[in-house]
């Protein structure tokens, strides 16, 4: 006899948010059904940190002057199981991770991609397995600008922004999108993309639903509007069909800093408008060229991530100096607000994971 048990799932999902004012910076969680119920995470953290679920373990990437990735145990409190250095300097960007003991992490201030185990005992002989060379696809100055990553069965993506450090990190002519075999850890091959600066804060590479095709946003100049899209790109190195542009900029209304996509032809991005006011948009991409179907949330602070819990709703963390806090809206009841006011934490929210 076979007994069926539910386990996890939206009912006892929390969300993990980094909250920081970028002198410090601290984990909480709360409870994505509500009440919403916030709780403090006792570890500390960088005050410059993006986080990642993966299977039963958060992963906090700590950036430029934290310079390592932490592992925690949500089973143990998310007490910290392993923190260690990425290299000194070298601003670690984004993880994806294959297994509990094995895991990539892009280095933005480096040319060469770690391999490394999460779970190590020793961060000296036991962190970093291996590394993989980027350095042939770099610009001029020497260094590829790798950002972020999306791991699918034996091959992991990766893209580079390539911005040109000697002109204070003007884009060049295009981005790549490099392709790694898992098996072997060696460069399968890489792909032109179309669009200049492949900028993608917090939110890894994302797939479109029904073709599987990546979607990878293209922000150009960040304070100009116009030369920037989110671009569609096909992940098989043997095709040849060009990547195309799923909806420009100038149908949003500004500069993408972050996108998530609902379903086939619905998705949600927030914008930078040239007069730097921040915009959280609806938006429908099919058919073609698309439009905004709302603006669901205006601010003149910096709004640095949304993400699509498990029940559904749709997060937005909300930097705004007088109320800063993370809104929800229910895309399935006409993105109506879960909430009156913001949900608020110990700093303002910079990124958000979950767990099921």
């Amino acid at each position: 006899r076979l007994a069926c048990a539910a386990v996890g799932g939206s009912a006892h999902a929390r969300a993990v948010v980094i909250a920081t004012d970028f002198e410090t910076g601290v984990l909480q969680t709360a409870r994505v059904a509500a009440p919403h119920r916030i709780a403090q995470v006792a570890d500390p953290i960088h005050s410059d940190a993006v986080v990642r679920a993966a299977g039963d373990r958060v992963y906090v990437v700590n950036r430029l002057g934290g310079d390592n990735l932490q592992t925690l145990d949500p089973a143990r409190g998310l007490r910290t199981v392993q923190e260690c250095s990425t290299g000194i300097g070298s601003n670690p960007h984004d993880v994806a991770v294959q297994g509990r003991n094995h895991a990539y992490v892009t280095r933005y201030d480096s040319e060469r991609l770690w391999i490394v185990d999460p779970e190590a005992r020793d961060c000296e002989r036991g962190f970093r397995r291996g590394t993989i060379d980027l350095a042939a696809h770099a610009d001029a100055d020497g260094l590829p600008e790798m950002d972020q990553l999306l791991l699918d069965g034996e091959h992991l993506y990766v893209t580079l922004q390539r911005l040109d450090r000697n002109r204070n990190f003007a884009p060049t002519d295009h981005s790549l999108l490099v392709v790694i075999d898992t098996r072997t850890e060696t460069v399968l091959g890489v792909k032109p993309l179309q669009g200049r600066n492949a900028f993608g804060d917090a939110s890894g590479i994302q797939r479109e639903p029904g073709s599987g095709r990546l979607l990878i946003n293209q922000a150009g100049n960040i304070y100009r509007t116009g030369d920037g899209w989110i671009e569609r790109v096909d992940p098989d190195l043997a095709s040849d069909a060009p990547p195309e542009h799923l909806i420009d900029e100038t149908v949003l209304g500004g500069n993408v800093t972050d996108f998530v996509i609902l379903s086939a032809s619905i998705g949600y991005a927030i914008v930078l408008t040239d007069d730097l006011q921040n915009r959280l948009v609806k938006f429908e991409f099919q058919p073609p060229p698309g439009r905004v179907l709302a603006i669901l949330h205006v601010s003149q602070q910096y709004l640095p991530d949304i993400a699509l819990a498990p029940d559904g709703t749709l997060w937005l963390a909300d930097r705004t100096r007088t109320d800063p806090g993370i809104w929800i809206f229910d895309p399935a009841d006409g993105d109506r607000p879960r909430t009156r006011s913001p949900l608020r934490f110990a700093l303002p929210p910079f990124a958000i994971g979950f767990l099921p």
